[in-house]
């Protein structure tokens, strides 16, 4: 990037015009961070482009007659590697950067709720396990004795427990759960501003959900130690939650986190009641009947199938060859049931 005048009559360069850019972006980036000339200096170092700080000076900062030190092509490498942006990007004018930060904004909402979601699922799965518990009478005397030997008055602690069995609280942390995940719906990817694609339903179906969990408590933690349930089922609290089956799955997950084996057969029962509702259902346009059929899918799905598998059952199924393929991703079946739960 040299440091060309315009010619007469012409205006400013067009690339002495990039060059300013450049200068500004530079000046830019610098407020955003707060970093001073010899952080800047130190970054572009870091990034292989030795530089002291009277060189960062120089270019933000221009002459009277407005020239400035020209900026070589290693120097706008590194600033690019040390911004994280293109290199195509840094000559834009500044506007282009308060836009970038707005869309990385934007995109960090999408993530951190993102983030937030699989928190809070498990804070209330941290949650239900604990009113599972104090909802015996010996597992509060444990609670009480422990407590008394931290010299907790007793009062104190039987407001705590008030407080974890209060039904009101407990309603309201669920509901703030769905408030985030209907908001969350609304986002996309945050990588760009086109809206979702496809029907909220339809990316988050709940016979997906209910497919998931069947496979999960019918097939994966039975055949696993229980050790690992654990992890198993924090990877599904969302899934747990957004269903609605996180009541009956309570027992059995806090068995397993107490290192007890615990029979499925019930929560599968469960889950299955659920499935067999959808099927019954009226359906009420396209979606329902495909949800349906992703229902009665799941119920009979024996593992990978071949081709003509597939098609045996769709025509079992009374279902045309377009239809079961549409069910099958609404109900994310591929190799496995609700292995391939669409995360949209």
């Amino acid at each position: 990037m040299s440091d060309e005048r315009a010619e007469p009559g012409h205006g400013r360069n067009p690339r002495r015009l990039s060059e300013e850019n450049v200068a500004l972006r530079l000046a830019w980036e610098m407020r955003q961070r707060g970093w001073s000339q010899e952080r800047m200096a130190q970054e572009l170092t870091n990034a292989g482009c030795p530089t002291h700080q009277s060189a960062i000076s120089k270019i933000v900062n221009s002459k009277p007659d407005g020239s400035r030190r020209a900026i070589s092509l290693d120097e706008a490498i590194a600033m690019a590697k040390v911004f994280g942006i293109p290199l195509e990007e840094l000559p834009l004018p500044p506007e282009g950067a308060q836009g970038r930060d707005l869309h990385e904004l934007s995109r960090a909402v999408t993530q951190e709720g993102r983030d937030a979601r699989e928190q809070y699922a498990r804070f209330v799965l941290a949650w239900a396990r604990l009113r599972h518990r104090l909802s015996r009478q010996d597992d509060q005397t444990a609670y009480r004795d422990f407590l008394s030997t931290r010299r907790v008055d007793a009062d104190r602690t039987s407001k705590a427990i008030e407080t974890w069995l209060d039904a009101d609280s407990w309603r309201d942390a669920t509901a703030a759960y769905d408030v985030l995940e209907r908001t969350l719906q609304t986002m996309g990817t945050g990588r760009d501003l086109t809206p979702p694609r496809q029907e909220r339903r339809w990316r988050h179906s709940v016979v997906a959900d209910l497919l998931r969990l069947r496979d999960l408590f019918g097939r994966r933690i039975p055949g696993s130690q229980v050790r690992a349930v654990p992890e198993l089922i924090q990877d599904a609290a969302d899934v747990l939650i957004r269903s609605g089956t996180l009541e009956a799955a309570i027992p059995v997950i806090d068995s397993c986190e107490q290192g007890q084996a615990h029979a499925t057969e019930d929560v599968v029962a469960e889950i299955d009641t659920r499935l067999q509702q959808v099927i019954d259902r009226e359906p009420r346009d396209r979606l329902d009947y495909l949800e349906s059929l992703a229902a009665r899918i799941g119920l009979r799905w024996k593992g990978s199938q071949t081709k003509p598998d597939q098609e045996e059952l769709a025509a079992q199924l009374g279902a045309s060859p377009e239809d079961y393929m549409d069910a099958k991703k609404i109900g994310g079946i591929y190799r496995g049931i609700g292995g391939e739960v669409s995360r949209s």
